[in-house]
């Protein structure tokens, strides 16, 4: 069945055979429920819709009539649909997003900005129009709007189809399609003649098409009416480009102002920058003096570096992405963003070498390329930069010390920061401070949040409400928060609500207070409130004030509320209807930074320290099992650390890529986690080091070494102060593995002598064996046979000794390995076929791949060349058989130089290519080494043969 809202209601079968709904109540109801789709929504509520102040005595027993008539409307067209439910919170109808034109429309919007960010204008094109697409009229068309949600709603969808309007002409526009945009461009603003931005693409598709006069006529009738209108001159925008087109500025034709898909070391474009904030109003004088240095009237573009500076809430962050949004075209080889997590309460700030990666990665190096070092990670990225015109924008920096390093060092290059702090020891940076808006703009903002007509209505009471609101964007929107779902307030209801809030409006004289009161009428709205599930969210918010995370999903919010992930999904629900957090994605929401300061505060005053104490330990409780799961079901066939046991439920996986998935998305937050139980008590120090020694084939596997040196140091430091030896241990011999990883195996041998030293005084025999094992790898990445061999018969004794199959296995396989690299062919093959028979009785294709891969190199380097290739073409298929990418890639490499050496070049250079595939692919640097060396042998060796 398939729901249409945007125009005349209209609902059809699958078949599409409308069905029509012909009381007006009916109508209504069903949008009501339409407009919440697959959410809960009370019967009070809908009551309150569908009636208002209108309200009858039966209103209850109507609602449920309706209601039942509604459902068997539905059901009589379509008797397998049971669309309509009812439980003890109230009546939900589920749909799915593609039979609903409004989730539809918010999914393409999505896709397009997606695609935005990517380069990819065309598919913008494609998505946006298939959005506008599904509009058929006026949101509503046809439905009575008693009800303030829907009007509410109106209004939201009109804002985010004209936004989509404006996105859809700027990527025609970048396409060079200006001829054809023109019209529509005019017929739309016949429809919204003050709509500004519509006016300065049709300036630019004018003066594309060739009609530089028409482009200039434009801008004049737009400026009497705004003068003659509203008495306000057009914005700097539009000025700007009105220079620009009156001197022919030669970057505005279609091939010089906009880049689409350009190659970044074989990469795209990137356009990291977050979307414009549709209700941004005022900071002229700013948004001049940006554009003064961000265009300086050449088209060249400047290398200005930026501090935007000011206290929580006054809007820095949005202004630097409006700014950088308007002048976007004078950078047309990418944006740059990170949130440097400065203004982050309880989180650590982003350091300068994580920041340099994720720029790294996004100009299209390999993450496995990335140096570890800051100072070579920082010469990378200058010189990527140095002959680029791109702006970066570094949000929420903390200290001076942590932007240094992002700095590009170009003058084509402009960076904008935004901080807290003024950053004066930032040489030659021009800086820009903030204060509150306005009182014009402040009321302006306003009047986009919830509409003119309420403010309208009482001008004294908006007036008031301003400056209750300090002017501070973040207090306006929390106040139009409260006026948009309390349909029934006026500004004036609000008003003397917040009148009554004494003792804390007193302090919105000064800066981040604003901020607090404002949020304070929220979560005392949500605390004084007679709903149960709004007193709940007030508790959750007090919780995740407890915790130092940058985001939550239903599950970790469970683990807080000690309920299920159902309900805390429900209470989530409601802290995002207040406004206090937002939608990340699909069940992750994050929360605002200065409500998180603001929860904070919440907890330190409500919050009992036993009850702090006991979410904290849920919360790495939590983390420590989902880590624990997620890592057995990905790497089965590794040994894993012990960890302490739990209580707490951890969130289910179904598939390896699903908990691949959660370890990827949690990974900030897991460190966070962990670094935050280093200062609680010794319950707390205990899971984070689980935690840690839990993370440990996550980090090793998927390339986060640091990540991984950084947590077991802390908990090594941590295990010695708590007296947890064994977890010690354990500790060095997780470092040791990561320090092994970035080619650093003399101090991967130190950590592992001290687990094997801490284990021996234990009796932890499988440590002890495990430890020679590994300081036996040490040895021979270092190229030592001799004494890998001895450490490698220690531990295939203790191993038997105490019946570890799989340590004895290790060690044949590594003696192997050794004796190969002593040139001992003949008992290197006995070991490393003794390893595989084990391998092949238990079904490890994992190990298997790799041994049949050892094989196959000794049988080259003795000339039997066609056993080899059997060995090899062995190796492949077993890694094919697991999806094992990097084991396939190396057995593909070894079985090329086997073809090769047997004379089959074409077929050598086709695996080496096979393998090149999945090392880019992969991102497996040394492996694409490798394979490129085979590759250029294989092809040489083909030319001298056919010579």
């Amino acid at each position: 069945m398939h729901f249409r809202l945007l125009g005349p209601l209209r609902v059809s079968t699958a078949a599409d055979d409308e069905i029509p709904i012909g009381r007006p109540k009916l109508r209504l109801l069903l949008a009501l429920l339409l407009v919440r789709a697959n959410t809960s929504v009370s019967a009070d509520s809908l009551v309150n819709d569908l009636w208002g102040a209108d309200l009858p005595e039966s209103a209850s027993s109507n609602l449920r009539t309706y209601v039942w008539s509604l459902r068997r409307l539905l059901t009589q067209a379509d008797p397998a649909t049971a669309l309509i439910s009812t439980d003890s919170r109230g009546y939900m109808i589920r749909v799915s997003p593609e039979c609903l034109d409004v989730l539809t429309f918010g999914r393409l919007i999505a896709d397009g900005a997606d695609a935005r960010r990517l380069g990819d204008l065309k598919l913008v094109v494609r998505r946006l129009e298939q959005a506008l697409g599904l509009w058929r009229g006026a949101a509503f068309e046809g439905i009575p709007h008693t009800s303030g949600l829907l009007v509410a709603t109106a209004q939201r969808l009109e804002e985010q189809r004209l936004a989509a309007v404006e996105e859809l002409f700027d990527a025609r526009l970048g396409l060079g399609r200006h001829t054809e945009a023109i019209a529509e461009l005019q017929g739309w603003i016949v429809q919204h003649p003050l709509r500004e931005r519509l006016w300065e693409q049709l300036m630019l598709a004018l003066y594309r098409d060739g009609r530089q006069a028409d482009a200039l006529a434009a801008y004049q009738r737009l400026r009497r009416r705004l003068v003659e209108e509203i008495g306000v001159e057009p914005s700097q925008p539009l000025r700007t480009l009105q220079g620009r087109i009156l001197r022919s500025d030669p970057t505005l034709a279609p091939s010089g102002g906009v880049a689409t898909v350009a190659s970044l070391r074989d990469g795209l474009t990137p356009r990291q920058l977050p979307l414009d904030v549709s209700t941004f109003v005022g900071r002229a004088g700013e948004l001049a003096m940006l554009g003064g240095m961000l265009d300086p009237g050449d088209g060249t573009g400047h290398g200005p570096v930026v501090i935007i500076h000011g206290p929580p809430g006054v809007g820095k962050s949005a202004l630097a992405v409006h700014a950088v949004d308007l002048w976007s075209r004078c950078f047309p080889d990418g944006q740059l963003y990170v949130n440097l997590r400065g203004a982050t309460p309880g989180v650590e700030p982003l350091c300068p070498g994580e920041g340099l990666g994720r720029f790294l990665r996004a100009l299209g190096v390999p993450a496995a390329e990335v140096p570890h070092d800051i100072e070579e990670a920082a010469a990378l990225y200058r010189t990527l930069v140095a002959a680029r015109r791109m702006v970066v924008l570094l949000d929420n920096a903390a200290t001076a010390g942590q932007v240094r390093p992002l700095l590009p060092g170009t003058s084509r290059t402009a960076v904008l920061v935004t901080s807290r702090a003024g950053l004066t020891a930032l040489e030659g940076a021009t800086h820009v401070g903030l204060g509150p808006l306005d009182p014009d703009a402040s009321r302006a903002m306003l009047e986009r949040l919830i509409g003119d007509a309420r403010t309208a209505a009482d001008p004294p009471a908006t007036a008031r409400l301003v400056e209750l609101c300090d002017r501070m964007p973040l207090g306006l929107h929390v106040a139009a928060s409260r006026l948009k779902t309390r349909p029934a307030w006026t500004v004036r209801d609000l008003v003397d609500r917040l009148t009554d809030e004494q003792h804390r409006l007193t302090e919105l004289a000064s800066g981040d207070l604003a901020v607090r009161s404002s949020l304070g009428v929220s979560y005392a709205a949500l605390r004084r409130s007679d709903d149960t599930g709004d007193r709940a969210a007030a508790r959750t918010l007090c919780l995740i004030g407890l915790v130092a995370v940058t985001d939550i999903d239903s599950h970790m919010a469970a683990a807080l509320l000690d309920t299920t992930p159902a309900e805390a999904d429900r209470v989530i629900e409601r802290l995002l209807d207040a406004h206090l957090v937002e939608t990340v994605e699909s069940d992750r929401y994050q929360v605002h930074d200065l409500v998180r300061l603001f929860a904070r505060e919440l907890a330190a005053s409500t919050v009992p320290e036993g009850e702090a104490t006991a979410v904290i330990s849920r919360l790495l409780g939590y983390y420590l099992a989902t880590a624990r799961d997620a890592t057995r079901l990905l790497y089965s066939n590794r040994t894993q650390y012990p960890v302490p046991d739990v209580s707490v439920m951890p969130k289910p996986f179904t598939a390896p890529d699903e908990a691949h998935r959660w370890l990827e998305a949690e990974r900030v937050n897991l460190l966070a986690a962990a670094r935050q139980s280093w200062h609680g008590p010794d319950e707390h120090v205990r899971l984070g080091i689980g935690l840690a020694l839990a993370l440990h084939w996550f980090f090793c596997v998927e390339g986060y070494p640091r990540d991984m040196i950084e947590l077991d140091e802390q908990a090594i430091g941590m295990a010695r102060k708590v007296g947890d030896r064994r977890s010690e241990a354990y500790a060095n011999g997780s470092i040791g593995g990561a320090f092994m990883m970035v080619g650093r195996p003399e101090k991967a041998e130190a950590h592992i002598a001290a687990e094997l030293s801490i284990c021996r005084k234990l009796g932890d025999r499988f440590g002890e064996q495990r430890a020679l094992g590994n300081l036996a790898l040490t040895y021979l990445l270092q190229d030592r046979p001799e004494e890998a061999v001895v450490h490698l018969e220690q531990q295939s004794t203790v191993a038997h000794q105490i019946g570890a199959v799989v340590g004895e296995v290790y060690a044949l396989k590594s003696l192997g390995r050794a004796y190969h690299q002593l040139g001992r062919h003949d008992e290197a093959i006995r070991f490393v076929e003794k390893a595989l028979a084990w391998y092949d009785e238990i079904g490890d294709d994992y190990a298997a791949a790799g041994a049949l891969q050892r094989l196959g190199l000794i049988h080259i380097d003795l000339g039997r060349l066609d056993h080899a290739a059997d060995l090899l073409t062995r190796a492949v298929e077993r890694a094919r058989r697991i999806r094992h990418r990097p084991g396939e890639a190396q057995a593909l490499i070894a079985l090329a130089r086997a073809s090769r050496l047997l004379g089959a070049t074409d077929r050598a250079a086709s695996y080496a290519e096979e393998a090149i595939a999945i090392a880019d692919e992969l991102g497996l640097t040394w492996v694409r080494t490798m394979a490129s060396t085979e590759h250029t042998a294989a092809l040489d060796a083909g030319h001298e043969h056919r010579g």
